[in-house]
């Protein structure tokens, strides 16, 4: 298999970890959701691919190192990032209620330019800019910019809407499980996957 082809089964499967690893966390410590599986899991496929064509694309400007996995996580922490204090700068736009359901504390539109600019634009432009820092091209910061975007759709998609609440520590929380199991599903299959016959 080619290391394009690799990285775009590798990312399908890492999406799907990171989807299930998600579920998981959100039904022992939240509500189950698991409802929600049969449409959550092509956007994390799709997801999943965009980062691994991402990942095959930057892996390509620089030697093959142990410490991929944690170069995986360290990127998407730096993507996060801006998006992150964006949404303790807006504060809560939602409020979640005891049954997990949950009411917008502003009106609609301003909530949807919140969501739109705090997290889809400044997670795509950061994906951008860390793939042009590490490969110095467009096709780079291309690819780091659609990653990231679905990045932000996916797993990234309550950071707006919880930003200045103490749900905020789940949500990283949970991120940081997802992003960890991600990472970890990517690099390893991978390398399985291109492995030289």
């Amino acid at each position: 298999m080619s290391d394009r082809e690799g990285a775009l089964a590798a990312g399908i499967a890492a999406g799907s970890a990171g989807l299930a690893t998600f579920l998981l966390i959100h039904a022992i410590w939240i509500v189950p959701i698991w409802f929600i599986a049969p449409i959550g899991w092509p956007i994390a496929a799709m997801g999943g691919a965009a980062v691994g064509l991402a990942f095959d694309e930057l892996r390509g400007r620089r030697p093959r190192r142990l410490w991929d996995v944690i170069l995986v996580i360290g990127t998407i922490v730096v993507v996060f990032l801006p998006a992150f204090l964006v949404g303790q700068v807006f504060g809560p736009i939602y409020s979640i209620d005891a049954d997990g359901g949950g009411t917008l504390l502003i009106p609609g539109p301003e909530a949807l330019g919140i969501v739109v600019f705090g997290l889809l634009l400044v997670t795509t432009v950061a994906g951008a800019a860390v793939g042009w820092l590490i490969g110095r091209g467009r096709g780079t910061a291309r690819s780091m910019a659609l990653a990231a975007f679905v990045l932000a759709i996916g797993p990234g998609h309550n950071i707006p809407l919880l930003g200045g609440t103490p749900a905020v520590t789940q949500e990283a929380v949970i991120l940081a499980a997802v992003v960890v199991v991600s990472s970890f599903v990517l690099v390893g299959a991978h390398a399985m996957l291109t492995r030289p016959s």
